[in-house]
Formats: C-alpha cells, structure tokens, sequence
C-alpha cells in the first residue's frame, strides 16, 4: 500500500496548498503589546515623540504639543483602495490634562508625510484604565478629502500635551462595519456592526481560487478546499506568474509589464514585503517567514490581482 499512501499524501498537500484560511481577512490589525507594529516617529521637529515598546501597550512620550506617530516610513504602502474598510478604532490610555482633549487619525496617501485628510478623537483626559474610540470613514473627514489610495495612517496625540507627557496606545483596528455576525462561523467578525449575509460555517460551498481544483467546501479547520490530483508548483494569474509554490526559501514573480505595486500579506493583514514599481523578474526571501498561507496583491493597469502562496519549514 505505500503508492496508495503517497497519493493520499500528495492530494492532502495539494489540498493544503490551494486552501484559504476563512478567518482573520477582513480587518487590518496594530496590537502594541511589547511591539511597534512597524509604527514610527514622525521625523518633523514640531511633531517629535519616543515611542517605547511595553507589555500592555506602546508608550509615547511627547516632546512639543503635537507628537504624531505614523504606520510606517514613506518606502511602506498598505495600497489600500478608499472604500475598502470604513472603521478605525483605536484602544487608548490618556493620563493627561490636555487642555485640547483631541486626539488625531491621519491618512496619508504614497510618498509623502502630507495627510490627504484627518479625523479627530474627542478623547477623555485623566484616565486610568483604556478605552476604546471608533471612527467612521465613511463620514466627512474633520479636514481634508478621503479619496485615492491609502499608503499609511497616522496617529497624534491629544493637542497640548506638556513635553515629556506620555500617552499609552495598546490597539487600533481597520475593519468593516458589515460583517460576519454569527459566532459559529469561520469568518465571524467580532467587531462587526451589521450581519452582511456572507458567513460561512463547516460544510458550506465555497470557492479556493483554483479552478483545477472541484468539490470546494469549508472544512473543519475553517479552510475552503478542493479536489485535485496532480500538484502543481506555479501560480499565475492575468500573465503574472509566481514559483516556486509552496516555498521555503526564494520566491519569484514573472511580471510581463510594468505594475505600480506589490504587498505581501498574511492572512492577518500584516505586510512582509513591498515593492513599488515592478517588471520583468521579482524575487524576495521567506526564510525566517512564519509557516502558513501568504496573499501577493498585485496593482497594475488593469486593476488588482491577489495570489495566494505557501510557506513551509
């Protein structure tokens, strides 16, 4: 029986392969427990702050009224299309007095340390313990226009703060208000406002983006998987190609023209790798990846493209 058995074998690694995980996709995540997420210090004198990784939440000492902190250099881009997500919510700790009980949320688009727009955060002052505010993208913003493509967003402080005040931030959250509101299913969105009718629970249809593959249905690992019966080591999609699949050490992508944009997620919404303008022959290293599932979205002139990749150990 040992064919027998390496078959099986094969068409369960196939299976795994081609399985998206049905959970954690639909919100983009910053916990700040012992880690800065990537978060920066705004580089503008009038704008200077420390920002210190601690076990509960990023401590954030100011040095002028104004301290602002930002997702990322300008070399990082999250390419998020205006619309794709309309809430922020934003966990924090404000022990000060500040006369201006402000706090901001700014949205940057590419290249540039200029907001295209910002919301404010009537936050409480004299706090002891965390609390959690949620902003509507949807709404007008407080200045500015939302429009285009988010590259990163941005964070100030309470207006006024004294020098060497510090404010604790231990989460922020971009995600939906329509979403999955059933407890059960794979997809259950725990921040979601309104039930969008697209949950999906053990034994449903659904579809794994691969059409060699048939019979797709979510399993009991929450994951949506086909049938095949060959194993194949390369994706493509629209002439993009991408190999090897599964991967533990190079990843190649073919691009035959030129694309604005490439980010690599895992299914947390965390960003691994990006790379603006791409064409001809990409490669980047996933060693030292975490093992699972990671999603290559691809911006060109005939709009996004998403493949979906495996990282082994």
């Amino acid at each position: 029986m040992p064919n027998l058995r390496n078959t099986l074998n094969l068409v369960l690694l196939v299976t795994a392969m081609f399985s998206i995980v049905l959970q954690g996709q639909s919100q983009i995540s910053y916990a700040w427990q012992n880690s800065k997420e990537g978060w920066v210090p705004a580089s503008e004198s009038n704008l200077g702050c420390n920002l210190t990784e601690q076990p509960e939440a990023m401590a954030m000492r100011a040095y002028n009224q104004t301290p602002v902190m930002r997702s990322g250099t300008l070399s990082d881009d999250l390419s998020l299309p205006v619309g794709s997500y309309d809430r922020v919510a934003v966990t924090l700790k404000n022990p000060t007095s500040s006369g201006n009980p402000n706090a901001r949320l700014f949205v940057y688009p590419s290249e540039t340390n200029t907001a295209m727009c910002f919301y404010n955060i009537p936050v409480d002052t004299g706090m002891v313990d965390f609390s959690t505010y949620v902003l509507d993208l949807s709404a007008t913003p407080d200045d500015g226009a939302l429009e285009g493509s988010i590259a990163r967003f941005g964070l100030r402080a309470p207006w006024g703060v004294a020098n060497f005040d510090t404010i604790f931030w231990k989460s922020m959250v971009v995600y939906n208000a329509l979403g999955c509101t059933n407890l059960e299913a794979c997809n259950y969105e725990p921040l979601a406002e309104e039930d969008n009718g697209l949950c999906l629970v053990v034994g449903d249809s659904c579809d794994d983006g691969d059409d060699s593959t048939l019979n797709d249905m979510v399993t009991a690992d929450c994951l949506c998987a086909g049938e095949t019966d060959g194993l194949g080591g390369e994706l493509a999609n629209g002439g993009v190609q991408m190999y090897p699949n599964p991967a533990n050490g190079i990843v190649h992508m073919d691009f035959p023209a030129v694309h604005q944009s490439l980010v690599v997620r895992d299914l947390t919404g965390r960003i691994w790798h990006t790379q603006r303008t791409v064409q001809g022959r990409h490669e980047w290293s996933v060693e030292g990846w975490p093992a699972g599932i990671y999603i290559a979205h691809v911006e060109g002139e005939n709009g996004f493209r998403s493949l979906r990749f495996v990282v082994t150990h």
